[in-house]
């Protein structure tokens, strides 16, 4: 089962960020490459994300409550970085 509103929208908008996110440090990296806080910042965003695409396919089967902490620790552990937003972007459009 495919997720519902808002659900779909809201995961959708996250994997958004996130993919301008990586692409932002990435070209950050052009000059002088990255650097390895950076790496990990990308890493730590690709691993919070990468499962949506799957869940939003078999919704029935989500533990949303395992979604949302996921985007919580790295919004917690990357607090202040611009991609820090992950779950406040979810919960806006869940919310509505």
């Amino acid at each position: 089962m495919l997720a519902p509103e808002p659900y779909l929208s809201a995961c959708l908008e996250v994997l958004r960020q996130a993919t301008i996110r990586a692409r932002f440090i990435a070209y950050g990296g052009h000059q002088e490459g990255l650097t390895s806080e950076q790496a990990d910042c990308l890493a730590d965003l690709m691993d919070a994300v990468h499962n949506i695409p799957e869940l939003l396919t078999r919704w029935e089967d989500c533990n949303e409550a395992l979604l949302q902490g996921m985007l919580e620790d790295f919004d917690r552990k990357w607090q202040g970085h611009p991609s820090a937003q992950l779950v406040s972007a979810y919960l806006r459009i869940v919310a509505l």
